[in-house]
């Protein structure tokens, strides 16, 4: 995981935070019950079929309260599965590993993108991924589009708290999603401990600030996860 992220950044390109910005992000914890109610409630403005068709339209207007639930709310949906496993043909994971690609690797990149997003719309490595395909093969309204979208996702988390402890670690509904925005921080994971209730903790690679690593709050994935799959 440590390689694959360090390619990862150098292969799109990513506009990392600068250091001091894992600092001084705002924050509000959110409260998962009453996100559930919105996003149910078809009188909300966060009812989430809306914000669902919202966010696959052209639209570039979505607020940050509104990509919140998109994101949290998604685990309230009967077809979330926290632990969705993704098995990458060979050449897919190979050309993940390029540092340069053809036009022909990139509408494969793109294609496949496409029909992961299809399956799990917040995969952020995908997106990732179709942005970088999209970009190099000259279609960049489409990628601004799908860059807005990474963004509004990546600022819903870390909006959520600041993982500096457990009190305020950062809300995911995704394992993979710890490491994104890791990386996304600026830093490299090293480690991966499950802390008793329901987090997760990153440590990371030595740094200026001297941060330690990363707390995540997964109360709702394993939640959803011994409701639906636990006893199957």
């Amino acid at each position: 995981m440590k390689h694959f992220c360090a390619i990862l950044i150098y292969l799109l390109g990513l506009s990392v935070l600068p250091l001091s910005a894992a600092e001084t992000h705002p924050y509000e914890i959110p409260d998962m019950e009453k996100i559930e109610e919105a996003v149910r409630d078809s009188r909300s403005p966060y009812y989430y079929p809306d914000l669902l068709k919202k966010y696959f339209s052209n639209d570039t207007t979505m607020t940050l309260q509104e990509f919140r639930h998109l994101y949290l709310g998604y685990a309230s949906q009967e077809d979330y599965n926290p632990y969705h496993t993704i098995e990458v043909p060979n050449h897919i994971e190979q050309m993940y590993l390029q540092t340069v690609h053809t036009e022909s690797e990139c509408d494969s990149l793109i294609k496949y993108a496409r029909k992961i997003l299809a399956d799990v719309p917040f995969d952020l490595r995908q997106i990732n991924f179709l942005v970088y395909g999209l970009r190099q093969n000259g279609k960049n309204r489409e990628a601004d589009l799908w860059e807005y979208r990474l963004k509004g996702i990546i600022n819903a988390i870390l909006s959520t708290g600041d993982g500096k402890a457990p009190e305020t670690a950062w809300f995911v509904i995704s394992p993979t999603d710890e490491y994104n925005i890791v990386n996304r921080q600026g830093f490299t994971a090293t480690e991966f401990i499950f802390v008793e209730p329901y987090f997760d903790y990153i440590s990371i690679e030595s740094n200026p600030l001297k941060i330690e690593g990363f707390y995540f709050n997964v109360k709702k994935l394993l939640k959803e996860y011994n409701r639906k799959f636990y006893d199957r």
